[in-house]
């Protein structure tokens, strides 16, 4: 005969992690929540104790906002974490990643078009 079996404990697929005891690490992508702007994301740039609590914030350049904004985001309110922060840095540092550079060819244009007028 078989017998209903109980189940007292429900294993869950995965446990969140805690980023307050396993920080995430300079250039991993993150999601976190703000009070006032609801979810952002951006990429850690460093991890930063506050002065007057200890509280560690994580320095993060925001995505889809102007180069170089950044904004202290509390460990707690982190949601996830890509922790793609390692192969970002060994891409950059065996040269592997594509540089963006804005450049002024006007002179090389005017350049060429002088070179064009003289033949």
């Amino acid at each position: 005969m078989n017998a209903p079996v109980k189940f007292d404990v429900i294993v869950t697929a995965s446990k969140p992690r805690d980023f307050v005891m396993q920080p995430p690490q300079s250039l991993d992508r993150i999601t976190f929540n703000t009070p006032d702007d609801g979810v952002l994301a951006g990429y850690v740039s460093v991890i930063r104790q506050h002065l007057g609590n200890g509280q560690r914030f994580a320095w993060v350049e925001l995505d889809n906002e102007l180069a170089g904004q950044f904004r202290g985001v509390p460990l707690a309110d982190i949601i996830g974490c890509d922790n793609c922060g390692p192969a970002r840095r060994q891409a950059a540092a065996a040269n592997d990643s594509r540089r963006l550079c804005l450049t002024d060819y006007s002179g090389t244009l005017a350049d060429q078009l002088r070179a064009a007028g003289r033949t």
